[in-house]
């Protein structure tokens, strides 16, 4: 099942949260994520958060027919993370997280910190936005047609075993730690390119565009 969380950062465009509507299975609103809902005409299956962001007028629009979940506002955990968890919850295998980028950088941090939680709960989730994308690098990893592609490979504290093959900086069994961010701004030269990482998280960024 394919999942798709639309948080409270940088809205999504709407030819981007269509498509990504039409792909998903189970469809959620954190908080403010409900505002690109409402400004597409499109309603979310569940709204999870505290409301404290979102509009009073718009959360009205949708209390009849969207299932809320709301939670306090006094609480651990992100918006962000109950929804993750709700559709682990829901059976969902595959998450697209839209709105994860821009507004405050330590939200940003929070909502990169998603794609971990949800490898370990044995789920690929990915954030996206018009001209990027993010994930985490499983044990190997195959991109397929990326030749021309600008990509950045960044540990989350230190990762070991790491191999590029079919990038102009290739790498061998190498390793990388979060101190020394030598994975950015990597080009990808062949068609097919390959990453393997032994140990550690290592968060791929793939830009379409510059």
């Amino acid at each position: 099942m394919r999942a798709l969380i639309v948080l409270g950062g940088e809205a999504p465009g709407e030819a981007l949260l269509r498509e990504c509507v039409r792909q998903a299975d189970w469809t959620v609103a954190a908080d403010s994520g409900l505002a690109a809902f409402d400004a597409c005409g499109l309603e979310p299956d569940c709204i999870i958060g505290d409301m404290d962001s979102v509009a009073p007028e718009i959360l009205a629009r949708y209390k009849d027919s969207a299932a809320i979940e709301r939670l306090p506002c006094i609480k651990d955990e992100t918006d962000g993370v109950h929804a993750l968890d709700a559709a682990v919850r829901k059976g969902a295998s595959e998450i697209t997280l839209l709105g994860a980028l821009g507004g405050r950088p330590d939200h940003l941090l929070a909502n990169l910190m998603l794609l971990i939680r949800a490898a370990q709960k044995g789920v690929r989730a990915e954030i996206r936005s018009e001209s990027l994308s993010v994930c985490r690098v499983p044990k190997r990893l195959t991109l397929y047609g990326a030749a021309g592609q600008t990509v950045s490979l960044l540990p989350l504290g230190t990762a070991e075993g790491i191999t590029l093959t079919g990038f102009f900086y290739p790498m061998q069994n190498g390793s990388m730690d979060n101190a020394y961010p030598i994975g950015i701004s990597n080009v990808v030269t062949e068609d097919v390119a390959e990453i393997r990482v032994e140990r550690g998280d290592v968060l791929l960024f793939r830009f379409s565009e510059l």
